[in-house]
């Protein structure tokens, strides 16, 4: 894994992205799960984040309102699938919430440590290999990722 860097890789129809973040596991896990902290890191550069409910549990729904750079709000519902703290968060994205799923994939957030620091791997995986470079065509899915894990690895340095 390269340090400081998000490693991408595209087999199919999933993006992986690593990094190593020099931090435990612990804390890179509660940055990932704490509507607090969720908020001032998540989704590609530019956009900010309003969450509107959170139950982040098993079979739990986070509904949040991404607001785009171009003043646009971007309605999300996520469900998360598996949560084992603080080894993975499984969850699947269930498009904006109101029966539209213009964006549908699973995401695979994996802690893995490193000694005192972390091995970060998000997966997202999506119905098909056509409908990841649909969503990439559309919104910029793969650098949006990369810009995604960036954003936490920069707001995870500003706590230490």
């Amino acid at each position: 894994m390269i340090k400081n860097e998000v490693e991408t890789i595209i087999e199919g129809n999933k993006v992986i992205y690593k990094r190593y973040f020099d931090i435990s596991a612990e804390l890179l896990f509660e940055i990932w799960s704490l509507e607090e902290h969720l908020t001032q890191w998540w989704g590609p550069d530019g956009f900010t984040l309003t969450s509107k409910s959170m139950n982040f549990s098993n079979g739990g729904i986070w509904e949040f309102i991404m607001h785009g750079p171009d003043g646009h709000d971007y309605k999300n519902k996520i469900q998360f699938i598996d949560i084992k703290k603080p080894f993975h968060i499984y969850y699947k994205h269930l498009g904006d919430g109101e029966g539209a799923k213009d964006v549908d994939f699973q995401a695979k957030v994996i802690f893995e440590k490193a000694g005192e620091d972390t091995n970060l791997t998000m997966e997202q995986i999506f119905p098909s290999k056509e409908e990841l470079e649909r969503v990439n065509q559309k919104y910029g899915a793969i650098e949006g990722g990369k810009q995604h894990v960036a954003n936490l690895s920069k707001y995870a340095n500003s706590l230490k």
